[in-house]
């Protein structure tokens, strides 16, 4: 991808300045979207299990262990919400000139990316409020991004694509991103569950990349290295799928769209 991108570099960095201006400097309070978002569901949750439900989800505070999983699931659902038209909603771009189609969607994922890191700052106060112990397997937060970052590009590319040929899968995507809402431990963690909970959950890599996240960020362990290397072949294996499949769709983009 990074070969098909570079002599085109200059037209990546024009569409991702123009995200970041229909993002941010077009609106009223620009960049405090990216924390509204986690922080309002935070909020919400915190009150839902605090109040109503009265249901013990951590032995930590329930703002960060919600916040610290919202961090990543947004980045996710975001990407993959804003990727999943951008093939679609450019058209008339398409049709006319020719350049790598990756681009649209990667645009998005820049500043959704650029979001989780605004959405961060105010995480860091909130560890030192809660004096939380911040140990060196933090370090492990770079490779967990790195899979993370891979996993959402693999399933944005797929479902962009996909959506040039089927509109269904538009529906259908609201409907998975649901689904896997519930299938990743933003709400909950799973060291609580049975065995077989945990291999179904495993299924999905977000389960793992957020599951260790929240562990190397909130309570100073480290990642099970045999587990991340089988989580990163898995990743791995669905990017090259992934990308494979989007460069052999993309030659008949201008024709379908």
């Amino acid at each position: 991808m990074i070969k098909r991108l570079l002599p085109y570099k200059d037209l990546f960095l024009v569409y991702i300045w123009r995200e970041f201006n229909i993002r941010y400097r077009q609106s009223y309070i620009g960049a405090l979207w990216a924390v509204i978002q986690p922080l309002s569901m935070m909020l919400l949750f915190t009150f839902v299990f605090t109040y109503l439900i009265k249901a013990a989800v951590s032995d930590y505070p329930k703002t960060i262990f919600f916040y610290s999983g919202l961090l990543p699931w947004t980045f996710f659902s975001s990407s993959v919400n804003y990727s999943l038209t951008s093939l679609t909603g450019n058209y008339s771009l398409i049709t006319k000139i020719y350049f790598p189609r990756e681009i649209l969607p990667l645009s998005g994922i820049v500043m959704a990316l650029l979001d989780y890191a605004i959405a961060s700052v105010i995480f860091i106060p909130m560890l030192f409020i809660y004096h939380i112990h911040i140990t060196y397997n933090i370090l492990w937060m770079l490779p967990l991004l790195l899979l993370l970052f891979v996993f959402t590009i693999s399933m944005s590319l797929l479902l962009s694509s996909l959506n040039v040929y089927y509109r269904d899968v538009k529906l259908a995507t609201g409907f998975l991103i649901q689904l896997l809402f519930f299938a990743s431990p933003v709400l909950y963690s799973i060291d609580d569950l049975s065995i077989k909970f945990k291999l179904i959950l495993f299924f999905n890599p977000l389960t793992f990349i957020i599951e260790n996240m929240r562990r190397c960020l909130i309570e100073g362990r480290g990642v099970v290295v045999w587990q991340f290397v089988f989580v990163s072949v898995i990743v791995a294996a669905f990017y090259y799928l992934c990308y494979r499949f989007f460069i052999k769709t993309e030659r008949d983009f201008a024709d379908v769209i």
